[in-house]
C-alpha cells in the first residue's frame, strides 16, 4: 500500500475576536454658552428728574407767600420797575408804590385764606387762578375770585394784572335815613283876625 506522505496538519487556532467595541452614551452637546449681556440682570431703570425752571419755582414762592400776607417782601419777588394794574385801581410802578398799596389792603383785612385753583408757567409768565376767602375789619366775610397773570424779567415780576369784580370788595351802601318831618309853626293871630274863638267854647 503506498503511502503518501503525511501532511502535518496543524490545529488551526481560532482567529482572535477583535475587541467588542464599547459604545458610550453620547453627552448632550453643551449649549451655548448665553452672551454676556443677558446674564447680567437688569438693572434698575434710571428716571431722569427734571429740575423746576425759575419760572416755576417763583411760581412756588408766590403760593407759600399768600399762606401769610403780613410777612410779604415785595422787594423779593419784583423789579425796581414793576408795574400792577388792577381792575378798578389804574396802575401803580415801583417797589415803593407796590409796598403802600400792600399796606392800603392789610389795613382793611382782618385774615385771608387763598387757595390757588390753577396755575400755569411758561417761561416769561405765570398765571395763577385764586379763590379767597377774605374777613375785613368791618367784619364783612367775602369770597374772593381772582385771575393774577404775573410777566417776568429774570427770576422778578417786572409786569402784573389782575381780573375780578371789584363790586365784591366794596362796602354795601348805606341806607338813607328818612327825613324827620318838620313842624311848620302856627302863625300868630292878629287883631285884623277878629277874637280867636276857643273850640272848647262852641
Amino acid at each position: 500500500m503506498a503511502t503518501g506522505t503525511r501532511r502535518k496538519t496543524t490545529a488551526k487556532k481560532p482567529a482572535k475576536k477583535a475587541p467588542a467595541k464599547t459604545t458610550t452614551a453620547r453627552k448632550p452637546a453643551a449649549k451655548k454658552a448665553a452672551p454676556a449681556a443677558a446674564k447680567k440682570r437688569p438693572s434698575a431703570v434710571k428716571i431722569a428728574v427734571r429740575r423746576p425752571t425759575p419760572a416755576e419755582e417763583l411760581a412756588k414762592r408766590i403760593i407759600a407767600a399768600m399762606d401769610d400776607e403780613k410777612t410779604l417782601d415785595v422787594g423779593k419777588f419784583y423789579t425796581e420797575d414793576a408795574v400792577s394794574v388792577e381792575p378798578a385801581g389804574g396802575s401803580l410802578t415801583g417797589l415803593q408804590a407796590l409796598r403802600s398799596k400792600l399796606a392800603g389792603w392789610l389795613a382793611g383785612l382782618r385774615s385771608s385764606e387763598w387757595t390757588a385753583r390753577h396755575v400755569l408757567v411758561s417761561k416769561s409768565a405765570i398765571c395763577i387762578e385764586w379763590e379767597a376767602e377774605l374777613v375785613m375789619k368791618d367784619g364783612r366775610q367775602i369770597t374772593l375770585k381772582e385771575v393774577a397773570v404775573h410777566e417776568l424779567r429774570g427770576e422778578k415780576i417786572c409786569s402784573e394784572r389782575f381780573y375780578y369784580d371789584p363790586r365784591v370788595l366794596m362796602p354795601p351802601a348805606q341806607p338813607v335815613a328818612p327825613e324827620r318831618p318838620r313842624l311848620v309853626p302856627k302863625p300868630a293871630a292878629t287883631e285884623d283876625d277878629g277874637p280867636s274863638i276857643d273850640p272848647m267854647d262852641l
